[in-house]
């Protein structure tokens, strides 16, 4: 007889819908004030790569990546 154990990790999520996205930052009073964010993040050159529009209904965001964004943002914030 055999018996094998395993320790089971969790690996935290790396791509998140739109939507989900919005709950998860805290967006849900304030949805036009993330589209405004997510446009921005989108046509950044720096974080562009974390915003994929897998069909027509559905773009997903890297999260970690917006989230740097949200920090690089506030830090510059008075430098535009």
């Amino acid at each position: 007889m055999q018996i094998t154990l395993a320790k089971t990790i969790e690996v935290p999520q790396a791509w998140m819908a739109k939507d989900e996205a919005v709950v998860y930052f805290g967006y849900q009073q304030h949805k036009s004030l993330f589209q405004k964010l997510l446009k921005e993040f989108k046509e950044h050159k720096d974080f562009k790569e974390g915003y994929r529009l897998v069909t027509s209904n559905l773009p997903i965001i890297n999260i970690q990546l917006f989230d740097n964004f949200l920090v690089w943002r506030a830090a510059n914030k008075y430098k535009r």
